[in-house]
């Protein structure tokens, strides 16, 4: 009879252990995105769009699609805390002499929004946009 009272302790017990079990270490930004490979599939379909969108097209004209996947590539898999190396300019002195007004900025995003839509959840998506947004007076002229 004694140990019929003690189920229910032993059972709140367990329960609350059960919660403070390590599920192992949580996965990083770019691993959520699904490493580079994932991060290229992101990236290609953003480019893509970019590069024909009516309101963006202009500002990539004569600019190198291959070389341009790759360096924003390149950029998010280190934005995203990945291990690849990202050789480029930084933000401010990439766009320096290539001005981006807000328009164009606020489109490029709505691109970027829609490939990440397409590719991950929305926990991955917001994430990446909040660590970019950060970037944006280096890459708006005179924001």
């Amino acid at each position: 009879m004694k140990s019929l009272r003690l189920l229910p302790t032993g059972f709140c017990l367990a329960l609350l252990l059960s919660g403070c079990v390590h599920t192992g270490p949580e996965l990083t930004l770019y691993q959520r995105l699904g490493g580079e490979p994932g991060i290229e599939r992101i990236v290609g379909d953003f480019v893509d769009r970019a590069t024909t969108d009516p309101r963006t097209r202009e500002a990539f004209d004569g600019i190198s699609t291959k070389h341009l996947k790759h360096s924003i590539t390149q950029f998010i898999c280190l934005v995203a805390d990945g291990p690849n190396g990202y050789e480029g300019l930084d933000m401010k002195k990439t766009h320096e002499d290539a001005p981006v007004t807000e328009a164009q900025f606020d489109s490029v995003v709505e691109l970027m929004r829609g490939a990440l839509d397409n590719h991950v959840s929305t926990a991955e998506k917001n994430e990446l946009l909040r660590r970019l947004a950060s970037m944006k007076r280096d890459i708006v002229a005179s924001y």
